[in-house]
């Protein structure tokens, strides 16, 4: 394929990926990232810069953060009134892509350095829902300390866990009282949220892993990276994001440097011991392909041929179902359906082996359904609007 084929190979990849961005991802969640990226997807200007990033990383968030990141300290310019977090008011109207047009032909050398240099890095610590949920039957099934490690962890902030407190609905845990960080969801479906909420297990080791971990006390440019994966009306959401990182810099969180696909055995070997090591990935098989994510499973099945491995998973269900993960909702009507993840767990021995999907969600944890009894296969998610996008930004 020559040098133009592969462009337009390019290209053409990129306006498919934010036409489903826009309606998996920001729909209900974001008016102002729904309309930009409907209106990039048909731009050639807009999808241009994002051919200066590294292949893997050429995706809608990247764009986007960097022209939040830019914007952040050019509230003058008329695109930053669409963005509450800086300050803006205004609505989301047909002048917006206009202005998000003009801004990055305006900043052109600045963003294409930002796409050039930086790496997708975010933080979602509304999953920690998932986690608690995941730690706690882990738990169940084999009670004592527990390890955690973290695949994918950025700056490390869900390994902060059991210092936050959560809050489902008007229902709390009350082991945190007073934590700078308090983290919000709701519950669909009508399954038990009392697992999210309840005592968790002892956890005496944790590490968090990632290509590019993000060190928030060294690194002064490292936190406003990362709020510049917070979209435009997640106000709320921003202050929980910096009351973490301020903590995170208070206690910064152990992390290391390594790769998903290659380390993870070996980073579970080194674990002292014999406690059973919970391996937490949210997101993580969408950023490898199928042959990564042969790999990624291989790592754990080696690993729990020496010790307890259990694989705590927030993921797109239809990538789960590819892995060697098998569980009847899987296998099932959860296989093809987009714009939810998939909470579980798969809990490897030597001779043993069970996996089970705990709980549906949204991508970003804004809502959880829970199992609504052991074994559920799901198959009451399609009559309740699970796969819908909330209506609502949320904070």
């Amino acid at each position: 394929m020559s040098a133009t084929d592969e462009r337009h190979a390019a290209l053409h990849h990129l306006r498919n990926l934010f036409r489903f961005f826009a309606r998996t991802q920001c729909e209900g969640r974001s008016p102002l990232y729904t309309r930009l990226s409907e209106a990039i997807a048909e731009d050639q200007v807009l999808l241009e810069p994002l051919l200066l990033a590294p292949p893997g990383q050429r995706r809608p968030s990247l764009l986007l953060a960097s022209v939040n990141h830019l914007i952040s300290d050019r509230r003058n310019h008329p695109l930053a009134a669409y963005y509450p977090i800086h300050g803006g008011s205004r609505p989301v109207d047909d002048e917006a892509p206009a202005a998000f047009r003009d801004f990055c032909i305006e900043h052109a050398d600045e963003l294409g350095e930002l796409l050039t240099h930086r790496n997708t890095q975010t933080n979602e610590i509304r999953r920690c829902f998932a986690l608690r949920l995941g730690l706690t039957r882990i738990a169940r099934h084999w009670p004592g300390p527990l390890a955690v490690l973290e695949i994918g962890a950025s700056a490390g902030l869900n390994l902060h866990f059991d210092t936050y407190a959560y809050r489902i609905g008007d229902r709390e845990a009350d082991a945190q009282d007073g934590s700078p960080v308090v983290l919000s969801t709701t519950a669909r479906g009508g399954g038990p949220v009392d697992a999210m909420l309840g005592r968790l297990p002892p956890v005496t080791y944790r590490l968090g892993v990632d290509l590019d971990p993000v060190n928030l006390s060294t690194d002064p440019a490292a936190g406003p990276w990362l709020e510049a994966f917070i979209w435009p009306e997640q106000v709320a959401k921003l202050q929980t994001l910096r009351a973490a990182i301020q903590l995170a810099r208070r206690e910064p969180p152990p992390l290391a440097r390594a790769d998903a696909v290659r380390d993870t055995a070996r980073l579970i070997a080194q674990v002292p011991g014999r406690m059973p090591v919970a391996v937490f990935t949210a997101s993580l098989l969408s950023y490898l392909g199928a042959e990564g994510r042969a790999r990624f499973v291989a790592q754990l099945a080696a690993a729990a041929r020496e010790r307890p491995v259990a694989w705590l998973f927030t993921e797109a269900p239809g990538l789960v179902a590819r892995t060697d993960v098998t569980t009847p909702s899987l296998a099932g009507p959860l296989r093809d359906i987009g714009g939810i993840y998939a909470v579980g767990v798969s809990l490897r021995e030597r001779n043993d082996r069970h996996d089970e999907v705990l709980a549906l969600a949204d991508p970003y944890l804004e809502w959880i359904a829970p199992a609504r009894c052991g074994g559920d296969d799901f198959s009451w998610a399609a009559d309740t609007g699970l796969h819908e996008p909330p209506r609502s930004a949320g904070g």
